[in-house]
């Protein structure tokens, strides 16, 4: 079966490194949503805990739940959508902060003396409260326990886009007027927003990918020393050798072009593996030394099997019943959407560790 490591230390590592390039006088807070990506919710939140962090963010109230429940109560959990006035008893007992969006959703958390966050839209056109709207709530946010304001940035990954400094400007302009009646902290920048410089810091980022060893495609001199999460790996089931034009697998998209060995590998799209990485994409293996070996995959990628190359690869490295590499640190998670023609968050959310099929398994 397919087999997942996730390595808490190297979260660790990565939740000090973006601490260091915030500085002190920042909170990190961790995006723990959707499962921690993938990667456990809560066994991620215990550990980042246990190095300092205090705020997380989930997406969804159950989400909210399951991390509040295993952690102290000096650590706030937020959730960032779906508030609904039935979630008011919960939110009495569980100490879990929800986000406002909408002024619609406003009326119900008011006067209820319980905390929450404040989105404003400054120019994603997602979620949020729009900014010509935001005077008309100032007067009912006296007396309220405003936990911070916060936006989302549409374009951090490319740093010279002038949205930036525009959203940038439209998230002072709102902090300042929520400044005027409460007194609250502000947050604007996820992992790439937060390459784009100290202004963008506020007093709390929040980190996501760079947790999970995710590189955003940021062109920025600002080194970040981030370390592999995630090993990820599944047996070969079959290994025979193909004469010169034969082809491979459904609708017949590859044909070899001489004798090939070609490895069967048990994992394949129902298990999150991108069917994009068909005829792109690539299978690991180590051999006795430890030298790490790249197998095309060819042909495309089944429901629960996928086929790759093994000619150029030591026969010793590729036997039946050997663990090929999926993902680590030599075929890391932004290597993989680059073959894929995604985003990073994308392959990683997208794995299926929830499959009945799936081990999965953490190392400090």
């Amino acid at each position: 079966m397919p087999s997942a490591i996730v390595s808490l230390s190297a979260i660790k590592k990565n939740y000090a490194a973006v601490s260091s390039l915030v500085g002190s006088g920042v909170a990190v807070s961790a995006v723990v949503k959707s499962n921690a990506y993938g990667l456990g919710a809560v066994q991620v939140s215990r550990a980042l805990y246990d190095v300092g962090c205090r705020h997380f963010w989930t997406a969804y109230l159950v989400e909210a739940l399951d991390v509040r429940d295993v952690l102290p109560d000096d650590a706030k959990v937020y959730y960032l959508q779906g508030f609904r006035a039935d979630d008011l008893p919960t939110l009495r007992t569980s100490k879990v902060v929800p986000v406002i969006n909408s002024v619609a959703e406003l009326p119900h958390i008011l006067g209820q003396g319980l905390p929450f966050a404040l989105h404003v839209d400054s120019g994603l056109s997602r979620l949020g409260i729009r900014p010509e709207a935001l005077d008309n709530i100032l007067p009912l946010l006296e007396n309220e326990c405003v936990e911070c304001v916060i936006s989302h940035l549409a374009c951090s990954d490319d740093a010279t886009h002038p949205l930036n400094q525009m959203q940038k400007a439209s998230f002072d302009a709102s902090l300042k007027k929520v400044r005027r009646v409460v007194s609250t902290k502000g947050s604007l920048s996820a992992s790439a927003g937060i390459l784009l410089g100290s202004g963008f810091h506020y007093d709390m980022v929040r980190a996501g990918a760079f947790l999970y060893g995710i590189r955003p495609d940021v062109q920025v001199n600002v080194p970040v020393p981030l370390e592999n999460v995630l090993t990820l790996t599944a047996p070969v089931l079959q290994k025979y050798t193909l004469e010169s034009d034969v082809s491979i697998g459904y609708g017949a998209t590859y044909t070899t072009s001489r004798p090939t060995k070609v490895a069967i590998v048990s994992l394949g799209y129902a298990d999150g593996l991108k069917r994009t990485l068909s005829n792109r994409g690539h299978i690991g293996f180590y051999d006795c030394t430890g030298h790490f070996h790249k197998a095309p995959i060819v042909g495309k990628i089944s429901m629960d099997l996928v086929a790759c190359d093994v000619s150029d690869i030591p026969d010793d490295a590729t036997s039946v019943g050997i663990q090929a590499i999926i993902l680590d640190g030599n075929y890391t998670i932004d290597d993989m959407s680059v073959d894929a023609a995604t985003i990073h968050c994308d392959v990683l959310t997208g794995i299926n560790f929830g499959s009945r099929r799936f081990s999965i398994s953490y190392v400090n």
